[in-house]
């Protein structure tokens, strides 16, 4: 009979594994990736249905010299797969996501992914259907019919219930870091620290299902209820001295779904109280009753737990989720003629967060002393609701985090601080992208929202 392991010593050897993912030594250059995602509409507002543009968005890509190959869930198609660009499904049928990187820099991510939303325009003009520079669908609501047919999905609404359903919606903006091992953990604490931060600056969406929700950051506030008393979503309880102590915050997260396997073919079930539970029950020999290795198990567990900052160790970067999806222009910035500067504001945001992360860490401590958990968490929640009206915990905290974000990114030398324009101009107006689609709003309804918001 094989050795039973205890749980702690799999949890032992599943973060040696995850911290494998993450090069040892000093801190070299950072490379970066995009995962930008943008809700698509009808004339009338709706949510449309994405896998009508697969078959277009190949044969338009294909004209510039640029194929793409279909990915497929069985004979459903999930992505198209490009050298210099991907457009993938999630979980939202009206929603698409473009995946950019990894690049030395936020320009190359820019280039290409610019590319990708034009050939996507492109084809989006042939079916007269508009895509947004906005976190989350404005008018279809969040049913089981707008969610893409994935077999997880399905176990995913049964185990976690209509919050759930707020996936369908969404469409964020996240950005990649790569990391050294060392970095992981801390600089993972300090950018869930700084989450409200990037809600303050970058929340951008108020209103859906065609009406105001009552919040600058819906996607924030509604995603925030799955397993609340856990932390599951935004900002963790408190930060982690290393990987071993977050691997084993993760493990008492509830084991929402597993996958098994019978007959060679893998299928989704409901898991466990949690990973550990399920560790300490079919962690000696997990696959002789059909269920995945320990580390398969772990990585797929850990793939549905959606902190602000989460460390990716498949890629080696630091993963920063809190934005909304931007609007790809704003009135009144010259930046320096490239629309690119405002689109790519949320990226640069937290690409200089990582490379700014001593600093800030340092900052937040004096600013804030040894309650900043505290205060952040509470000034997390009000700017959820008020975005920049929301008070800073302390006069002038966003101006000094920006101040050494500019700093982080000014020092990689490729000019990647300007990016950061449209921040600086939101704080110095007090307005979010947030309290101007509530303006587009008030002033003509869900119509002028997607005028306003709309991207040419």
């Amino acid at each position: 009979m094989p050795r039973t392991i205890p749980a702690a010593e799999h949890l032992d050897t599943i973060a040696s594994r995850f911290a494998a993912g993450f090069p040892e030594g000093p801190a070299t250059w950072r490379t970066v990736g995009r995962e930008a995602e943008y809700p698509i509409v009808r004339e009338d507002g709706t949510a449309v249905e994405l896998a009508a543009l697969w078959p277009l968005l190949a044969e338009l890509s294909a004209e510039r010299g640029l194929p793409l190959l279909p990915k497929r869930e069985g004979r459903l198609v999930v992505a198209l797969e490009g050298q210099r660009f991907t457009y993938f499904s999630e979980v939202g049928r009206g929603t698409i996501e473009v995946l950019t990187g990894p690049h030395d820099d936020l320009w190359q991510i820019a280039d290409d992914h610019e590319l990708a939303v034009e050939i996507l325009l492109d084809a989006l003009s042939v079916q007269g259907w508009t895509l947004l520079g906005y976190g989350t669908q404005p008018l279809s609501p969040p049913t089981p019919a707008l969610m893409t047919h994935k077999s997880r999905y399905g176990v995913l609404l049964q185990v976690l219930g209509d919050p759930w359903l707020w996936f369908t919606l969404t469409a964020s903006d996240q950005i990649h870091a790569s990391v050294r091992r060392h970095e992981v953990a801390p600089l993972a604490s300090i950018c869930n620290l700084l989450a409200p931060v990037t809600v303050a600056l970058c929340a951008n969406s108020p209103i859906y299902a065609g009406s105001k929700s009552g919040f600058c950051c819906a996607r924030e506030s509604h995603m925030g209820q799955i397993h609340a008393r856990d932390h599951r979503h935004g900002m963790p309880a408190g930060p982690f001295q290393d990987i071993r102590e977050m691997i084993g915050h993760l493990a008492r997260q509830p084991f929402i779904m597993e996958r098994r396997q019978q007959g060679g073919v893998w299928s989704y079930q409901p898991g466990a109280l949690s990973f550990g539970t399920w560790l300490e029950h079919h962690g000696a020999d997990p696959e002789a009753t059909g269920r995945q290795p320990v580390y398969d198990a772990f990585e797929f567990h850990e793939h549905y737990i959606w902190n602000s900052a989460r460390p990716r160790s498949n890629h080696g970067t630091i993963e920063l989720r809190a934005a909304c999806q931007q609007p790809w222009t704003e009135r009144g910035l010259a930046s320096d003629g490239h629309r690119r500067a405002d689109h790519m504001a949320a990226s640069a945001l937290g690409v200089a967060m990582i490379c700014a992360g001593a600093d800030l860490a340092t900052l937040l401590q004096r600013r804030l002393g040894d309650t900043a958990w505290h205060q952040m968490r509470h000034w997390h929640q009000q700017v959820i609701v008020l975005g920049l009206d929301a008070p800073e915990p302390v006069p002038g905290l966003l101006g000094d985090v920006l101040d050494r974000c500019e700093a982080g990114l000014a020092a990689r030398g490729r000019g990647e601080e300007r990016l950061l324009r449209p921040l600086r101009h939101r704080l110095s107006t007090r307005q979010s992208p947030a309290q101007r689609a509530l303006d587009h709003f008030d002033s003509g309804g869900i119509d002028a929202l997607i005028d306003g918001l709309a991207i040419r």
